[in-house]
């Protein structure tokens, strides 16, 4: 009996590590190849941060291996420093008037002396009798830039200008 146990204790134990996705069983998703892939995926991400966590575990012995998997990417905060002020376009392409939305008063003042009687309040803007593009272009001569667009019958157009 003496003899057996010596010859337990030399055999140094084996970690064990995770089998890759192709010798594990096929997931009941009806989509296996994404399975397969995420799989695959989780494996490689495991197996780089466990070996990560072993070689920190065994120099400084603080690193658990439970926390092995989590990865944390620091992102940093760009600080925008300009300051923008946005307006929204808003019509069809085959009518012949529009509504700008997020003008301020001296803009409007400057389009009422532009188009004149063609200028009219409404909710949150004015309605203009000119076609949309028109509009997009007048909106360029006062420095402001399209950064968006979204719609088919009637289009939005959102513009932005450097304050």
């Amino acid at each position: 009996m003496d003899s057996q146990a010596p010859a337990q204790q030399q055999q140094p134990q084996q970690q064990q590590q995770p089998t890759p996705a192709e010798a594990q069983p096929a997931p009941n998703n009806p989509i296996t190849t994404i399975g397969n892939a995420a799989a695959a995926v989780n494996y490689i991400a495991a197996a780089a941060t466990s070996s990560v966590a072993a070689q920190t575990a065994t120099s400084t012995n603080s690193v658990p291996n439970s926390v092995a998997n989590v990865v944390t990417i620091p992102v940093p905060i760009v600080q925008n420093e300009e300051n923008y002020t946005y307006v929204t376009v808003k019509g069809s392409l085959h009518d012949r008037s529009c509504a700008v939305f997020g003008l301020n008063e001296t803009e409007i003042q400057a389009l009422s002396k532009r188009f004149g009687s063609g200028l009219k309040g409404a909710v949150n803007g004015v309605m203009v009798n000119i076609t949309p593009m028109d509009m997009v272009n007048t909106l360029a001569q006062l420095s402001y830039k399209v950064i968006c667009s979204c719609g088919e019958a009637e289009i939005s157009w959102t513009m932005q200008r450097e304050i």
